[in-house]
């Protein structure tokens, strides 16, 4: 596959490449099945009980999040949407508000990019399944049409904390539904290490199924892999300092239908998925703008690429393109 790479580098303390370097003892490591992928979590300067606190406690909050921002197993989400379309003032726990903020910022800062209202869309493309690829009939334009048409949005939904402190959600829009696919490991990320500096274990990884978050400052580099959709590498980041590296492809969820491969990623203004683009990383020190960039990249297409991680603040970016050309351009 011929790929079209552009990059843009920051001033953020990473080295690019391999370089030498020491090497730690071995972290203490704990691996958790949740988010449809393998989470594994390193901890450099292992300190006995009080590291094996620490992965209990990442064990409870990672199934916690689970439950509660999974798009389509019954959880608080799964609730919170049905209620919505009712039009009833629905009670939030502090993890949903938290990730639904930060959903409307990101979708303001992506300019419409990255749509966190858009689960219905998602949910009628069939997407809503651990299941690939799929094999039913995509749905038709005039249901697509009626969806993009009611311009379905987070920010149709209106969040307020009572004289209590309780948190209440309520929309008046039918066809808005969250879908946190693409900011939800970003938010997990975030949390977990919040939860290991609070500990005093900062110097440590958090790998979510190839999206990684370093979480302190290293006592030695953390070595960071950026996979090519083919299969291969293309860079090793060596990280020192707090950032986060997330990457979103089209090229695990997906559906075939007639001999026509469609990816899982939509397009928010069009309700259709998107083309060109293969695969968009995006490197942030915060986990939920670099886990929602690299979906805004995705759907924003080569031309718009550069324009858009300028506007998100992003240090740096790799886009992979299905272009018939390669081409580099550092800055």
């Amino acid at each position: 596959m011929a790929t079209t790479i552009l990059k843009t580098l920051g001033r953020m303390g990473l080295c690019l490449g391999v370089i030498a370097c020491t090497h730690p003892t071995a972290p203490a490591r704990a691996t958790f099945p949740v988010f449809g992928t393998l989470v594994e979590v390193q901890i450099r300067h292992a300190q006995g009980q009080r590291t094996d606190e620490a992965f209990a406690q990442l064990e409870d909050l990672f199934d916690r999040l689970h439950q509660d921002w999974h798009p389509w197993e019954p959880g608080a989400l799964t609730e919170l949407n049905e209620r919505l379309a009712t039009g009833q003032w629905v009670p939030i726990n502090d993890d949903l508000r938290d990730l639904l903020v930060a959903s409307q910022a990101m979708e303001e800062l992506s300019q419409g990019h990255f749509n966190a209202g858009i689960g219905q869309l998602v949910q009628l493309w069939g997407f809503h399944t651990s299941e690939y690829p799929i094999t039913e009939p995509p749905p038709s334009a005039a249901e697509i049409n009626t969806l993009v048409q009611t311009a379905p949005s987070a920010w149709a939904i209106e969040i307020r904390t009572d004289e209590e402190g309780k948190t209440w959600a309520w929309s008046d829009s039918v066809s808005v539904a969250l879908d946190f696919s693409g900011i939800g490991k970003g938010g997990a990320a975030q949390k977990a290490c919040q939860l290991l500096r609070s500990l005093d274990l900062s110097d440590a990884l958090v790998n979510l199924g190839g999206d990684v978050m370093v979480c302190g400052e290293a006592t030695v580099p953390w070595r960071v892999a950026i996979k090519d959709p083919d299969g291969g590498i293309l860079e090793v980041i060596e990280v020192t300092e707090p950032i986060a590296v997330f990457t979103s492809g089209q090229y695990y969820r997906y559906g075939d239908w007639d001999g026509t491969r469609y990816a899982h990623i939509l397009d928010p203004r069009t309700g259709y998925p998107v083309g060109h683009i293969m695969q968009a990383t995006a490197i942030h020190q915060d986990p939920l703008l670099a886990d929602a960039a690299a979906t805004a990249l995705v759907v924003a297409g080569p031309e718009m690429t550069d324009a858009l991680a300028k506007e998100m603040r992003l240090s740096k970016w790799i886009v992979v393109s299905d272009a018939d050309s390669e081409a580099s351009t550092d800055r």
